[in-house]
């Protein structure tokens, strides 16, 4: 018998109906549509009510129209689309530290190295500009592929590349700088 991954289960569950699958998707992709907005805002309480909003919207445009494609980057489109409007309504621009996640080997630099270098990854993002710094987050840290992120970002393809190694090529320039600066 074949069974679905968690993914399909919960696309399938939306096409069946959006109010009966609605809590599968919300439990699905609430973490990550999180951790995406607390990086983007750098303000967790923020973070939570733009998670909230985006799912608001998700189920108000489920329940209205045609089912999206791709699930994932479409929840992710509208988690970006609702931050940067929060952002251009307080004009924050600040980001939060990549928390944790950079640091996956259990060997190494100890936890004030780790902190450090999540500081200067944080004030890189902060150099560049919000979109750049999305385009990063969600390619690197949330795992969208360049389709998914061009579709989030509302890109082409090519665009989603070229701004994804623009952005890339901007942000280790700053990384470079700022730890240069810092000194060993």
């Amino acid at each position: 018998m074949l069974t679905l991954s968690y993914r399909s289960q919960a696309m399938e569950s939306v096409r069946c109906g959006p109010v009966e699958g609605f809590a599968l998707i919300f439990e699905q992709y609430y973490a990550g549509i999180y951790r995406y907005l607390c990086r983007l805002v750098s303000d967790a309480d923020l973070a939570e009510d733009l998670a909230q909003q985006t799912f608001l919207k998700a189920y108000r445009a489920l329940s209205a129209g045609p089912q999206p494609d791709n699930l994932h980057a479409w929840l992710y489109a509208i988690a970006t689309h609702t931050a940067f409007s929060a952002l251009r309504r307080r004009r924050l621009i600040a980001w939060l530290p990549l928390a944790g996640e950079s640091v996956r080997h259990a060997s190494g630099p100890g936890p004030e190295a780790r902190l450090g270098e999540r500081e200067l990854v944080a004030q890189a993002l902060a150099q560049l500009p919000r979109r750049d710094a999305a385009c990063l987050l969600l390619h690197f840290h949330e795992g969208l592929s360049c389709a998914e992120v061009a579709q989030a970002l509302g890109l082409s393809i090519s665009a989603a590349k070229s701004r994804l190694y623009r952005a890339r090529e901007a942000f280790c320039e700053a990384y470079l700088r700022l730890s240069e600066e810092v000194g060993p």
